[in-house]
C-alpha cells in the first residue's frame, strides 16, 4: 500500500486502472468540448460575415425600389459616335450595325465607327459595306479591348466633333429608343452612363440562362440600387456612354482585363458618377461554345482580382480621408466575390456546418444563423429573377446551377495557378 500526501487518501494498486480510465474519460470529454467550441466559434464568425454580406445585398436591392431621379425629355441635339471594337466578328457585326442604324434618332446626329483589331477575317469589309466607318488596328501592341479603345479614342477625338461617345460590343443590339434616352441623360448633365444590358436568348442554353440570372442580380438589384441612392453604378463593357468632356479629360486609362470595372473605379476616385439608364436597352449575344464561355468568365473573374488589388487601397483611403460612403461602397464591390463563388461559399458553409452542429447538439443560435443565410440567399436569387421577369426556362436552369458553379470555381482556380496568363479579347 502507498500513501499520497497531503490528501491522506489510501490507494491500492487495484484502483490504478480505474483511475486511468476515469482520467482518459475526463480528458476525452474536455477535448471534445474544446473541439466543439472551436467549431461553433468558426461557424458563428463565418456565418456573421456572410450575414453582413447578405444584408449589404438586401440594402441595395431595397434601394432599387426607390423612385429614380426624374430625367426630363429633351429634343434630339446631342451628336453621338457609336464605337464598336471588334476582333474577328464577321458572324455578328452586320446585325449589330443594322440594329444601330435602326434607332429612332436623327441620322445626321450619329455615326458608327467599327474598330477592327487585328482581324483575320473580313469583319472590316462587312462593316464598310454596311456603311460604317472602319479603323483598322494592325500594328504590334498589347491585345485586349481596353488597349483598343485607348488607341481608337486618341484618333477619334482628334478628328471627330461629336458631343458623346457610345461603346457597344460587336454582338450587341440597340433598342430603337437607345440614343434618345442617352440624349436625355447627357442633356440632364450626366457624364458617364450605363445602359440596361440583357441576354438576347436567355432560354437558348444553360449558360445563357444562368448568365441572365447574373445580369439580373447585378443590374436590377445592385447597380440600379446604387444609382437610386445617388452612388455610382458599374460600367458593363457594352452599352456605355461618355460625354466628350470625360474622354478629353481622362482618355481611356485602363490596362487590365476588365476595362469596364477599372474605368468605373477610376471615375469614382475622380468624383465622376456612373448613371444607370434603365430605359436605354441593349441585348447581347453570348458565346455558343464552352471554350468561348470559359475565356469570357476567366477574363471577368481574374480581371476583377487585378482591379481589386490596384484600387481597393485607394478607394478605402478616399473613404476614410474624404468621408465618401460611395468610395467605401465601391471598395466593397471589388472585395465581393463573383456571385457563383459567393453562392458556393454560402451553400457550402451551410452543408458543412449544419450537419456537424446538429449532430453535436450545438446551440440553436448558430444553426439558425446558417439557416437564415441559406434562406436569404435563395430569396435574393428569386428576387433578381422576378425583377427581371425571367422566363420559365431560366428557372429550370437553376437545377444545373451547382454544376456550373463548380465548373466556374474550378477554371478560376486552375488559371490562378498559372504564372503566365493569356491577355486578349
Amino acid at each position: 500500500m502507498i500513501m499520497v500526501w497531503p490528501f491522506w487518501e489510501i490507494i491500492t494498486f487495484h484502483d490504478i486502472p480505474n483511475l486511468t480510465s476515469s482520467f482518459n474519460l475526463t480528458y476525452s470529454s474536455e477535448y471534445s468540448l474544446i473541439k466543439m467550441i472551436i467549431i461553433e466559434t468558426i461557424a458563428a464568425i463565418t456565418g456573421l460575415v456572410f450575414l453582413l454580406a447578405l444584408l449589404y445585398l438586401f440594402v441595395l436591392a431595397a434601394a432599387s425600389l426607390l423612385p429614380e431621379r426624374r430625367i426630363g425629355h429633351h429634343a434630339p441635339g446631342t451628336s453621338f459616335c457609336i464605337v464598336i471594337p471588334a476582333h474577328n466578328e464577321k458572324a455578328c457585326i452586320a446585325d449589330t450595325i443594322r440594329a444601330a442604324r435602326a434607332v429612332e434618332y436623327p441620322g445626321h446626329l450619329f455615326d458608327i465607327v467599327v474598330v477592327a483589331d487585328k482581324c483575320n477575317d473580313n469583319t472590316a469589309d462587312i462593316a464598310k459595306k454596311m456603311g460604317a466607318r472602319v479603323l483598322e488596328r494592325n500594328e504590334p501592341g498589347p491585345a485586349g479591348k481596353g488597349f483598343v479603345l485607348k488607341w481608337a479614342f486618341e484618333r477619334l477625338l482628334a478628328v471627330c466633333s461629336h458631343d458623346a461617345f457610345v461603346v457597344i460590343d460587336a454582338d450587341t443590339w440597340m433598342d430603337r429608343s437607345f440614343l434618345g434616352v442617352m440624349n436625355d441623360c447627357i442633356c440632364s448633365g450626366e457624364k458617364a452612363i450605363q445602359a440596361y444590358s440583357q441576354v438576347r436568348h436567355p432560354e437558348k442554353s444553360v449558360f445563357e440562362s444562368l448568365s441572365f440570372l447574373g445580369f439580373a442580380l447585378n443590374r436590377n438589384l445592385r447597380y440600379r440600387g446604387r444609382s437610386r441612392l445617388g452612388w455610382s453604378a458599374n460600367l458593363m463593357g457594352t452599352g456605355m456612354c461618355f460625354s466628350r468632356e470625360i474622354l478629353e479629360r481622362f482618355g481611356w486609362p485602363t490596362t487590365t482585363l476588365v476595362e469596364d470595372v477599372e474605368f468605373t473605379m477610376f471615375l469614382r476616385l475622380h468624383g465622376i458618377r456612373v448613371c444607370f439608364a434603365d430605359k436605354a436597352r441593349i441585348s447581347v449575344e453570348l458565346h455558343n461554345s464552352i471554350r468561348g464561355t470559359e475565356r469570357q468568365r476567366l477574363r471577368w473573374d481574374l480581371g476583377k482580382l487585378e482591379v481589386r488589388n490596384r484600387y481597393v487601397p485607394l478607394l478605402l483611403k478616399a473613404a476614410l480621408t474624404k468621408g465618401e460612403l460611395a468610395c467605401l461602397d465601391s471598395a466593397v464591390e471589388l472585395l465581393f466575390p463573383p456571385f457563383p463563388v459567393f453562392f458556393l461559399m454560402v451553400f457550402g458553409g451551410g452543408a458543412l456546418f449544419l450537419p456537424v452542429l446538429w449532430v453535436s447538439g450545438s446551440t440553436g443560435a448558430v444553426c439558425l444563423l446558417w439557416i437564415l443565410n441559406v434562406s436569404a440567399l435563395m430569396v435574393y436569387t428569386l428576387a433578381g429573377l422576378f425583377s427581371a421577369r425571367a422566363p420559365l426556362g431560366v428557372y429550370r436552369a437553376l437545377l444545373f446551377a451547382p454544376f456550373v458553379i463548380f465548373w466556374r470555381a474550378w477554371i478560376v482556380f486552375r488559371e490562378s495557378l498559372k504564372k503566365k496568363r493569356h491577355r486578349s479579347w
